[in-house]
């Protein structure tokens, strides 16, 4: 079930988030994601409109949508992966949202894949200064026949 983010969700999302991330980027540092907890959860978390995937009651996975249009962070626990919970929560914002962009780490090959399944087409490569990786720029555009 998906339903509007709460306060009360923080510590469950942040836990989805933290080993999701580290899990999917271990091209990166771990101890970087360890250093970005505090700003994913007081800059893009608490600050964005954020929806989480409940399976028994619990979070397995949420979506955040940042400065209106951003997706700043999608991520499903890994053992809910590929039972098609990321398309519903992405399904969830496109619904009000004409156009989305999602940056992703160039070695990320999986999220790429997902974004293309998902109807992102690439705009852009650009450099990451804080983790020193290439970052790919996808957008989504609402077809006409979907106004």
């Amino acid at each position: 079930m998906i339903r509007k983010f709460e306060i009360r969700d923080t510590a469950a999302v942040m836990q989805v988030w933290l080993e999701t991330i580290v899990e999917a980027h271990d091209f990166v540092n771990e101890s970087y994601w360890h250093g970005a907890i505090d700003n994913m959860r007081t800059n893009y978390l608490l600050n964005s409109e954020s929806y989480v995937y409940t399976v028994n009651g619990g979070i397995v996975g949420f979506i955040s949508i940042i400065e209106d249009n951003t997706i700043g962070a999608i991520f499903v626990e890994k053992p809910f992966q590929k039972k098609g919970i990321g398309t519903q929560l992405m399904d969830c914002v496109k619904e009000n949202h004409e156009k989305l962009y999602i940056s992703v780490y160039e070695k990320n090959e999986h999220a790429q894949e997902f974004l293309s399944r998902e109807g992102f087409s690439f705009e852009y490569r650009q450099h990451d200064e804080n983790t020193n990786e290439t970052e790919l720029l996808y957008i989504w555009e609402k077809r006409e026949n979907e106004l």
